[in-house]
């Protein structure tokens, strides 16, 4: 399994993450992500919509629910590619991509680099022909 950090993430001197996750919410996010490496994005989908529906019952800021939201909408576009529904990358990454754009870190998650990692399965929406290897969740690691 891959480590996780708690220490924040860090762009050069720009910092904008989230509230820590509760326990319970931490071992279902973890879950998804490891779905969402594993490629069953579906899976991973589901797995953070439970999250998600936890953190605007805790009336948590909407910036953070939508980083969430973000995120679950990351998978429903590889999902979406896969599928070779066009228009269904396109309209996730027309979703995403502002939900996510000024973050450094969501929970572990290193938010550039995902968006970095997805923008070509958003530019080759026409084709859906990208293979879907290395295509894990980029982490905040500990250690190199």
């Amino acid at each position: 399994m891959r480590a996780f950090i708690a220490a924040p993430c860090d762009h050069g001197n720009v910092r904008k993450e989230p509230a820590p996750l509760s326990s319970e919410q931490m071992v279902a996010f973890r879950q998804g992500i490891a779905l969402y490496d594993e490629g069953a994005w579906w899976e991973a989908h589901e797995a953070w919509e439970a999250v998600w529906i936890d953190l605007k019952a805790e009336g948590r800021p909407m910036s953070e629910v939508r980083l969430l939201q973000g995120l679950i909408q990351c998978a429903a576009l590889l999902f979406n590619h896969r599928r070779g529904t066009s228009r269904g990358v396109l309209n996730q990454w027309s979703k995403l991509e502002p939900k996510l754009n000024g973050w450094t870190c969501a929970w572990g998650v290193d938010v550039p680099a995902q968006l970095e990692r997805l923008r070509p399965y958003a530019e080759d929406a026409a084709a859906c022909a990208l293979p879907y290897e290395n295509l894990s969740m980029p982490m905040m690691e500990d250690g190199p």
